[in-house]
């Protein structure tokens, strides 16, 4: 699996994750990032409640122009009921997303708890669904993450919708998570 997160995230996206990762991080990233974090791109770190917007499609979360990595932490968990089950994030690119560049949600899987899934749209298109497109970070069943490879992607203004899949009988919420974008 960790071959996998280093093809698709790149070793410097991989890096970013490490460095801002509440959550323990693989120890070869961990062994890694002591000896290269001067090569990580920036990384900003925002607080999720503190974003302007309520989440839902028409007011969406703001996280601004993304140059590097933006993670927003601390975002409450999704849970069964009509309106809990997404929530939307807006972001700009001012340049084309470069080969490892990714998009979605860090989180920790455990128990009963739903993954969190990423979507990715361009106006009112999707251009990337976490079933088709996705890819898991962690091992399972305690997967730590599900993002979506966005490298090519034009500079532009995209809607990262993330959701809860599974029914209200066999999981009622998600766990607290962190969205993640990463521009390489």
């Amino acid at each position: 699996m960790m071959g996998t997160v280093f093809t698709r995230l790149g070793l410097t996206g991989l890096l970013a994750f490490a460095v801002t990762q509440p959550f323990a991080a693989p120890a070869s990233a961990r062994a890694m990032s002591t000896s290269a974090t001067a090569s990580a791109t920036s990384v900003t770190t925002v607080n999720c409640r503190s974003l302007r917007g309520s989440g839902s499609y028409s007011d969406p979360l703001r996280l601004g122009t993304v140059r590097g990595t933006v993670v927003a932490t601390g975002c409450p968990a999704l849970t069964s009921g009509s309106g809990n089950v997404y929530r939307y994030f807006i972001f700009s690119t001012v340049r084309t997303a470069g080969r490892g560049s990714a998009a979605g949600a860090r989180f920790r899987l455990t128990g009963n708890l739903s993954a969190v899934h990423p979507r990715l749209a361009s106006g009112p298109v999707t251009v990337l669904r976490s079933m088709q497109h996705g890819f898991w970070t962690g091992r399972s069943p305690n997967f730590t993450g599900r993002y979506l490879p966005i490298g090519g992607l034009y500079a532009g203004t995209y809607r990262l919708g993330v959701e809860k899949l599974r029914s209200p009988l066999s999981s009622l919420s998600t766990p607290r998570f962190d969205v993640v974008i990463a521009i390489a």
